[in-house]
């Protein structure tokens, strides 16, 4: 048996704590005093979620800028329209080249092409001959390279040195092609020229140097020389 002076002797344990016996001895909360404190404990939770959802709907109320709707894609609604209008084209010097009138005019945002009634228009080539064309309406490019002439067209050119009449073409519909310079066709043309009257399937005529191709079946009606 170790002596009462003997340091090796074993320590004294520590009391147990019986905590599972003192739990169980705690009185149970009644139910709405349990809801209470966990609604008190979610309290946080529930203000962030109510917080993002009105977020969301502001978001879903709230208009686009305006240059959001600016950027959409363009529609065939006319974004303009004028009424009594001309057009001047110009040389890069010397007087007007050509001008494009009408009685009113559309612009078509989504092929940039301008839709004309009652077009009107005159054109000069580089030897400052005369080219007239009229037409019941057009369909012109946006930069005015190409004038598609609808209902009823009639094209005019001026009588050249040697010639004693005018010379007209009349469709229901031609092309005036400002890059190339002519005039074509390709649906039934009449032309005239003093008493001479010419029919044909499709024509392409170039201003430049006043030439004339008529295709498909043609056939006219000459004067009689006296």
């Amino acid at each position: 048996m170790a002596s009462l002076d003997d340091d090796t002797s074993p320590l004294p344990l520590p009391p147990l704590v019986a905590t599972r016996a003192a739990d169980a001895a705690r009185p149970a909360l009644p139910r709405g005093e349990r809801w209470r404190q966990g609604l008190l404990g979610n309290l946080p939770l529930f203000l962030m979620a109510l917080l993002a959802g009105a977020t969301w709907w502001l978001v879903q109320r709230t208009p686009a800028p305006a240059g959001e709707s600016a950027t959409s894609a363009p529609t065939h609604e006319p974004d303009y329209e004028m009424h009594g209008f001309s057009v001047q084209h110009y040389q890069q010097a010397g007087p007007a080249r050509g001008v494009i009138e009408g009685d009113v005019v559309r612009h078509r945002p989504d092929t940039d092409t301008l839709e004309i009634d009652g077009l009107r228009m005159r054109w000069r080539d580089d030897a400052g001959h005369l080219l007239r064309a009229s037409a019941a309406r057009a369909i012109a490019q946006g930069d005015g390279s190409e004038v598609r002439l609808m209902g009823g067209a009639t094209v005019v050119r001026d009588a050249l040195p040697g010639e004693a009449a005018p010379l007209q073409f009349s469709s229901e519909e031609m092309v005036f092609d400002r890059r190339q310079d002519q005039v074509r066709s390709d649906q039934p043309v009449v032309l005239r020229q003093g008493g001479s009257v010419i029919e044909a399937r499709a024509l392409t005529y170039w201003q430049a140097d006043a030439r004339l191709e008529l295709r498909g079946a043609v056939r006219g009606r000459l004067p009689a020389r006296r």
